[in-house]
């Protein structure tokens, strides 16, 4: 009879467990970080400037996470 989990020959070590669950956790909070860009996204340069943040900081973040 053929098993249904093919036996492992090298253990999962506890970093790769933890760099996956890193991941996916980064993942989760996606939607919020593309969330929160927007709306700095709709502030004025000037405003962006007072908070310390620059417009195409913004951009970038918006690009990189949808």
């Amino acid at each position: 009879m053929l098993d249904s989990k093919p036996n492992r020959e090298t253990p999962i070590n506890a970093s790769t467990v933890l760099l996956f669950d890193r991941a996916m956790r980064l993942q989760a909070i996606r939607s919020d970080i593309v969330r929160a860009a927007q709306e700095l996204d709709g502030l004025s340069d000037h405003e962006l400037a007072d908070l310390g943040i620059n417009r195409s900081d913004v951009n970038d973040t918006i690009e990189r996470y949808i």
